[in-house]
């Protein structure tokens, strides 16, 4: 997506300010994201493997869906509109956690609040330039190679699964 507005907030995700999305490192301000996880009708977690054309995280797992929360608008309704524009769906969303996180790539510092959702489907995903495969994986085979290939995946997703991992579908 093109460069666009998003809200900058302070460190109680109070509105302070707007600015583009390209100034985040040059101007260190936090701005919020959403991330979402799915699930199939079986609990198992919905995984997507991004583009090797992506500037971070090239070809490593990740969430179903991840993006900027645009100025003005709320987390719930960009978390809906991140699925519907990256995966062509839309499901129910619940909020599993809102917090705040320095996620480090390569040299930059990205300083945002985070809000984690997750949806339920069974429908077909349509993959854009940014996502290149789609696997299924319970929770336990996703805890196992976590520690088995913890560089298959994108520090964003460790994080995040990390942190919601308990208010997911216990026994899977």
């Amino acid at each position: 997506m093109a460069d666009h507005l998003v809200d900058v907030v302070n460190l109680n995700d109070d509105i302070i300010g707007q600015d583009l999305k390209s100034n985040k490192i040059a101007k260190d301000f936090i701005s919020r994201v959403v991330a979402i996880l799915l699930l199939d009708e079986n609990n198992n977690i919905i995984l997507c493997r991004r583009s090797d054309k992506k500037i971070n995280a090239a070809g490593k797992y990740d969430l179903a869906a991840f993006g900027n929360v645009e100025a003005g608008e709320s987390y719930d309704n960009a978390a809906a509109r991140e699925l519907k524009e990256e995966l062509g769906i839309e499901c129910n969303l619940k909020l599993l956690d809102k917090f705040y996180q320095e996620v480090h790539n390569d040299d930059k510092t990205y300083k945002i609040f985070c809000g984690v959702f997750v949806g339920i489907t069974d429908q077909e995903l349509k993959l854009n330039h940014e996502l290149v495969e789609v696997k299924k994986m319970t929770i336990i085979e996703v805890e196992k190679d976590l520690i088995n290939n913890s560089s298959n995946y994108c520090p964003g997703f460790i994080n995040d699964f990390n942190r919601v991992r308990n208010k997911l579908a216990v026994g899977n």
